[in-house]
Protein backbone atom coordinates (compact mmCIF):
# COMPACT_ATOMS: atom_id res chain seq x y z
CA UNK A 1 0.00 0.00 0.00
CA UNK A 2 2.86 2.36 0.81
CA UNK A 3 4.38 1.88 -2.64
CA UNK A 4 1.01 2.27 -4.32
CA UNK A 5 0.42 5.57 -2.55
CA UNK A 6 3.89 6.80 -3.45
CA UNK A 7 3.33 5.81 -7.04
CA UNK A 8 0.15 7.83 -7.37
CA UNK A 9 1.66 10.86 -5.69
CA UNK A 10 4.82 10.74 -7.76
CA UNK A 11 3.00 10.24 -11.04
CA UNK A 12 1.22 13.51 -10.35
CA UNK A 13 4.55 15.25 -9.84
CA UNK A 14 5.85 13.79 -13.09
CA UNK A 15 2.81 15.00 -14.97
CA UNK A 16 3.52 18.59 -13.95
CA UNK A 17 6.30 18.59 -16.50
CA UNK A 18 4.35 16.94 -19.28
CA UNK A 19 2.08 18.03 -22.06
CA UNK A 20 0.72 16.81 -25.35
CA UNK A 21 -0.30 19.53 -27.75
CA UNK A 22 -0.04 20.76 -31.27
CA UNK A 23 2.67 23.33 -31.66
CA UNK A 24 1.74 25.59 -34.56
CA UNK A 25 -0.18 23.79 -37.25
CA UNK A 26 2.28 21.07 -38.25
CA UNK A 27 4.06 19.38 -35.34
CA UNK A 28 2.15 17.06 -33.04
CA UNK A 29 4.15 15.91 -30.03
CA UNK A 30 3.31 12.77 -28.12
CA UNK A 31 4.82 12.16 -24.70
CA UNK A 32 6.34 8.80 -23.82
CA UNK A 33 6.19 7.83 -20.15
CA UNK A 34 8.92 5.63 -18.68
CA UNK A 35 10.27 4.73 -15.20
CA UNK A 36 12.55 7.16 -13.43
CA UNK A 37 16.14 5.89 -13.53
CA UNK A 38 16.58 6.02 -9.75
CA UNK A 39 13.34 5.90 -7.81
CA UNK A 40 13.42 7.06 -4.21
CA UNK A 41 10.55 7.55 -1.80
CA UNK A 42 9.16 11.01 -2.36
CA UNK A 43 10.75 11.30 -5.81
CA UNK A 44 9.37 10.91 -9.30
CA UNK A 45 8.34 7.41 -10.33
CA UNK A 46 7.69 8.31 -13.96
CA UNK A 47 9.44 10.66 -16.32
CA UNK A 48 8.39 11.59 -19.83
CA UNK A 49 9.82 12.98 -23.01
CA UNK A 50 8.21 14.39 -26.14
CA UNK A 51 8.59 12.70 -29.51
CA UNK A 52 7.61 14.16 -32.88
CA UNK A 53 4.35 12.47 -33.89
CA UNK A 54 3.61 14.49 -37.02
CA UNK A 55 4.68 11.59 -39.28
CA UNK A 56 2.61 9.09 -37.32
CA UNK A 57 -0.75 10.76 -36.66
CA UNK A 58 -2.03 10.06 -40.17
CA UNK A 59 -1.56 6.32 -39.74
CA UNK A 60 -4.18 3.82 -38.67
CA UNK A 61 -4.92 3.99 -34.92
CA UNK A 62 -3.64 0.46 -34.26
CA UNK A 63 -0.42 1.26 -36.15
CA UNK A 64 0.08 4.30 -33.94
CA UNK A 65 -0.35 2.18 -30.79
CA UNK A 66 2.17 -0.31 -32.20
CA UNK A 67 4.61 2.56 -32.75
CA UNK A 68 4.18 3.69 -29.12
CA UNK A 69 4.97 0.15 -27.94
CA UNK A 70 7.98 -0.01 -30.26
CA UNK A 71 9.34 3.22 -28.79
CA UNK A 72 8.68 2.08 -25.21
CA UNK A 73 10.49 -1.21 -25.89
CA UNK A 74 13.49 0.94 -26.95
CA UNK A 75 15.27 -2.10 -28.35
CA UNK A 76 17.63 0.02 -30.44
CA UNK A 77 18.47 2.25 -27.42
CA UNK A 78 17.94 5.39 -29.51
CA UNK A 79 15.91 7.01 -26.73
CA UNK A 80 17.59 7.81 -23.42
CA UNK A 81 15.53 5.77 -20.96
CA UNK A 82 15.19 2.26 -19.60
CA UNK A 83 12.19 0.44 -21.01
CA UNK A 84 9.40 -0.43 -18.55
CA UNK A 85 8.82 -3.59 -20.61
CA UNK A 86 11.07 -6.64 -19.95
CA UNK A 87 13.83 -7.31 -22.47
CA UNK A 88 12.84 -9.89 -25.06
CA UNK A 89 9.13 -9.07 -24.90
CA UNK A 90 7.45 -9.04 -28.30
CA UNK A 91 4.21 -7.38 -29.35
CA UNK A 92 2.18 -10.25 -30.80
CA UNK A 93 -0.83 -8.22 -31.92
CA UNK A 94 -2.64 -4.92 -31.47
CA UNK A 95 -6.28 -4.20 -32.26
CA UNK A 96 -8.33 -1.05 -31.61
CA UNK A 97 -12.12 -1.01 -31.46
CA UNK A 98 -14.63 1.23 -29.70
CA UNK A 99 -11.92 3.31 -28.05
CA UNK A 100 -10.17 0.26 -26.55
CA UNK A 101 -6.71 -0.87 -27.66
CA UNK A 102 -6.07 -4.57 -27.03
CA UNK A 103 -2.31 -5.07 -26.74
CA UNK A 104 -1.11 -8.68 -26.72
CA UNK A 105 2.45 -9.29 -25.47
CA UNK A 106 4.58 -12.42 -25.47
CA UNK A 107 5.13 -14.36 -22.22
CA UNK A 108 8.14 -12.24 -21.21
CA UNK A 109 5.76 -9.48 -20.09
CA UNK A 110 4.54 -11.93 -17.45
CA UNK A 111 7.91 -11.62 -15.69
CA UNK A 112 6.64 -8.36 -14.26
CA UNK A 113 4.81 -8.33 -10.95
CA UNK A 114 3.72 -5.99 -8.18
CA UNK A 115 5.15 -2.47 -8.34
CA UNK A 116 7.06 -3.03 -11.61
CA UNK A 117 3.94 -4.38 -13.33
CA UNK A 118 1.90 -1.37 -12.21
CA UNK A 119 4.55 1.05 -13.49
CA UNK A 120 4.76 -0.72 -16.87
CA UNK A 121 0.98 -0.74 -17.27
CA UNK A 122 0.79 2.95 -16.40
CA UNK A 123 3.57 3.86 -18.85
CA UNK A 124 1.74 2.09 -21.67
CA UNK A 125 -1.65 3.54 -20.70
CA UNK A 126 -0.49 7.16 -20.34
CA UNK A 127 1.55 7.02 -23.55
CA UNK A 128 -0.95 5.27 -25.83
CA UNK A 129 -4.06 7.07 -24.54
CA UNK A 130 -2.85 10.29 -26.16
CA UNK A 131 -3.59 8.78 -29.57
CA UNK A 132 -6.96 10.01 -30.87
CA UNK A 133 -9.54 7.25 -30.63
CA UNK A 134 -7.80 5.40 -27.77
CA UNK A 135 -9.38 5.73 -24.33
CA UNK A 136 -8.62 2.38 -22.70
CA UNK A 137 -5.77 -0.14 -22.85
CA UNK A 138 -6.40 -3.87 -22.45
CA UNK A 139 -3.10 -5.69 -21.88
CA UNK A 140 -2.89 -9.42 -22.67
CA UNK A 141 -0.09 -11.95 -22.27
CA UNK A 142 -0.22 -14.67 -24.91
CA UNK A 143 -3.87 -13.83 -25.42
CA UNK A 144 -4.83 -13.99 -21.72
CA UNK A 145 -5.78 -11.11 -19.43
CA UNK A 146 -3.44 -10.19 -16.62
CA UNK A 147 -4.26 -12.34 -13.61
CA UNK A 148 -6.29 -10.58 -10.92
CA UNK A 149 -6.52 -7.27 -12.79
CA UNK A 150 -9.32 -5.38 -14.52
CA UNK A 151 -9.59 -6.03 -18.23
CA UNK A 152 -8.75 -2.49 -19.30
CA UNK A 153 -6.97 0.57 -17.92
CA UNK A 154 -7.77 4.19 -18.67
CA UNK A 155 -6.04 7.40 -17.64
CA UNK A 156 -8.73 7.73 -14.97
CA UNK A 157 -7.31 4.61 -13.31
CA UNK A 158 -3.90 6.31 -13.13
CA UNK A 159 -4.79 9.88 -12.32
CA UNK A 160 -6.65 10.36 -9.07
CA UNK A 161 -8.81 13.29 -7.97
CA UNK A 162 -5.82 15.18 -6.57
CA UNK A 163 -4.54 15.55 -10.15
CA UNK A 164 -7.23 18.06 -11.08
CA UNK A 165 -4.78 20.96 -11.39
CA UNK A 166 -2.49 18.93 -13.67
CA UNK A 167 -4.58 16.83 -16.02
CA UNK A 168 -8.31 16.30 -16.24
CA UNK A 169 -10.67 13.82 -17.79
CA UNK A 170 -13.17 16.46 -18.95
CA UNK A 171 -16.73 15.28 -19.69
CA UNK A 172 -18.19 16.62 -22.93
CA UNK A 173 -21.09 15.83 -25.23
CA UNK A 174 -20.24 15.74 -28.93
CA UNK A 175 -22.94 15.89 -31.59
CA UNK A 176 -22.85 13.88 -34.82
CA UNK A 177 -25.52 13.37 -37.49
CA UNK A 178 -27.30 10.05 -37.98
CA UNK A 179 -28.50 8.60 -41.27
CA UNK A 180 -31.58 10.87 -41.23
CA UNK A 181 -29.49 14.02 -40.73
CA UNK A 182 -30.56 14.46 -37.11
CA UNK A 183 -27.90 15.34 -34.55
CA UNK A 184 -27.31 12.73 -31.87
CA UNK A 185 -25.29 13.20 -28.65
CA UNK A 186 -22.22 11.12 -27.86
CA UNK A 187 -20.80 11.41 -24.35
CA UNK A 188 -17.02 11.47 -24.07
CA UNK A 189 -14.27 12.15 -21.54
CA UNK A 190 -11.35 14.03 -23.05
CA UNK A 191 -7.91 13.91 -21.45
CA UNK A 192 -6.81 17.56 -21.23
CA UNK A 193 -3.46 18.67 -19.82
CA UNK A 194 -2.88 21.82 -17.81
CA UNK A 195 -2.79 24.85 -20.10
CA UNK A 196 -4.23 22.99 -23.09
CA UNK A 197 -7.02 24.66 -25.07
CA UNK A 198 -10.25 22.87 -24.06
CA UNK A 199 -12.18 24.08 -27.10
CA UNK A 200 -9.40 22.94 -29.41
CA UNK A 201 -9.58 19.45 -27.90
CA UNK A 202 -13.34 19.34 -28.55
CA UNK A 203 -12.75 20.32 -32.18
CA UNK A 204 -10.06 17.65 -32.53
CA UNK A 205 -12.46 15.04 -31.14
CA UNK A 206 -15.18 16.18 -33.55
CA UNK A 207 -12.73 15.94 -36.45
CA UNK A 208 -11.80 12.38 -35.43
CA UNK A 209 -15.45 11.46 -35.90
CA UNK A 210 -17.93 9.46 -33.82
CA UNK A 211 -17.30 6.24 -31.91
CA UNK A 212 -20.95 5.21 -32.11
CA UNK A 213 -22.06 2.98 -34.98
CA UNK A 214 -24.64 4.66 -37.20
CA UNK A 215 -23.34 8.18 -36.65
CA UNK A 216 -21.35 10.16 -39.19
CA UNK A 217 -18.74 12.92 -39.27
CA UNK A 218 -20.01 16.40 -38.45
CA UNK A 219 -17.15 18.40 -39.98
CA UNK A 220 -16.71 17.76 -43.73
CA UNK A 221 -13.45 16.15 -44.77
CA UNK A 222 -10.81 18.70 -45.75
CA UNK A 223 -12.31 21.50 -43.63
CA UNK A 224 -9.96 22.81 -40.93
CA UNK A 225 -10.73 25.38 -38.27
CA UNK A 226 -7.91 27.93 -38.27
CA UNK A 227 -8.18 28.89 -34.61
CA UNK A 228 -10.33 28.88 -31.51
CA UNK A 229 -10.17 31.02 -28.36
CA UNK A 230 -12.31 32.20 -25.46
CA UNK A 231 -13.58 35.77 -25.02
CA UNK A 232 -15.36 35.72 -21.67
CA UNK A 233 -18.01 33.03 -21.98
CA UNK A 234 -17.92 33.18 -25.81
CA UNK A 235 -15.97 30.62 -27.81
CA UNK A 236 -14.63 32.30 -30.97
CA UNK A 237 -14.37 29.88 -33.87
CA UNK A 238 -12.23 31.13 -36.75
CA UNK A 239 -12.30 29.71 -40.29
CA UNK A 240 -9.87 30.52 -43.09
CA UNK A 241 -11.39 32.33 -46.05
CA UNK A 242 -10.78 29.26 -48.23
CA UNK A 243 -12.63 26.89 -45.90
CA UNK A 244 -15.41 29.42 -45.33
CA UNK A 245 -16.02 29.67 -49.06
CA UNK A 246 -15.91 25.89 -49.40
CA UNK A 247 -18.60 25.53 -46.72
CA UNK A 248 -20.77 28.22 -48.31
CA UNK A 249 -20.56 26.59 -51.73
CA UNK A 250 -20.81 22.93 -50.65
CA UNK A 251 -23.93 20.79 -50.30
CA UNK A 252 -23.28 20.29 -46.58
CA UNK A 253 -26.21 21.08 -44.27
CA UNK A 254 -24.82 24.34 -42.89
CA UNK A 255 -27.51 24.63 -40.24
CA UNK A 256 -26.71 21.17 -38.87
CA UNK A 257 -22.97 21.92 -38.94
CA UNK A 258 -23.39 25.17 -36.99
CA UNK A 259 -25.79 23.58 -34.51
CA UNK A 260 -23.50 20.59 -33.94
CA UNK A 261 -20.45 22.78 -33.38
CA UNK A 262 -22.33 25.09 -31.00
CA UNK A 263 -23.86 22.29 -28.95
CA UNK A 264 -20.57 20.39 -28.72
CA UNK A 265 -18.50 23.41 -27.67
CA UNK A 266 -21.15 24.62 -25.21
CA UNK A 267 -21.05 21.25 -23.45
CA UNK A 268 -17.77 22.53 -21.98
CA UNK A 269 -18.07 24.25 -18.63
CA UNK A 270 -17.81 28.02 -19.05
CA UNK A 271 -18.78 28.11 -22.73
CA UNK A 272 -22.18 29.76 -23.18
CA UNK A 273 -22.09 30.97 -26.80
CA UNK A 274 -20.10 30.48 -30.00
CA UNK A 275 -19.05 33.29 -32.35
CA UNK A 276 -18.18 32.24 -35.91
CA UNK A 277 -15.46 34.30 -37.62
CA UNK A 278 -13.56 34.28 -40.91
CA UNK A 279 -9.90 35.36 -40.97
CA UNK A 280 -10.51 36.99 -37.58
CA UNK A 281 -13.42 39.14 -38.79
CA UNK A 282 -17.19 38.87 -38.47
CA UNK A 283 -19.44 37.64 -41.28
CA UNK A 284 -23.21 37.87 -41.44
CA UNK A 285 -23.91 34.42 -42.86
CA UNK A 286 -22.46 30.98 -43.40
CA UNK A 287 -24.42 29.87 -46.42
CA UNK A 288 -28.03 30.11 -45.23
CA UNK A 289 -27.16 30.43 -41.52
CA UNK A 290 -27.00 33.74 -39.64
CA UNK A 291 -23.64 33.89 -37.85
CA UNK A 292 -23.33 37.62 -37.24
CA UNK A 293 -23.88 37.35 -33.47
CA UNK A 294 -22.78 34.77 -30.88
CA UNK A 295 -24.99 31.67 -30.99
CA UNK A 296 -26.39 29.79 -28.01
CA UNK A 297 -27.21 26.06 -28.16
Amino acid sequence: MRKKGLLCACILLALLLTGCAKEGQETFQLRLFYPAAEFEAGGDVLHSQAVDWSKEDSKDTAEQVEKVIELLLNNDKVLDFTSPIPQGTKLLSCKVSGGEAVVNFSSNYGRLSGFDLTVANYCITLSASQIPGVRRIHILIDGESLSGRDDALSTGDVLLTSSEDVVKAVPVVLYFPDSTGELQPEKRELLIYEGENHCQRVLEALTEGPNTEGLYALVPEGIHIAGVWMDGDICCLNFSLTDYRALCESTVDQGMLVEGLVKSLCSLKGVERVQFMVNGTYRTRLGVVDIENPIRP
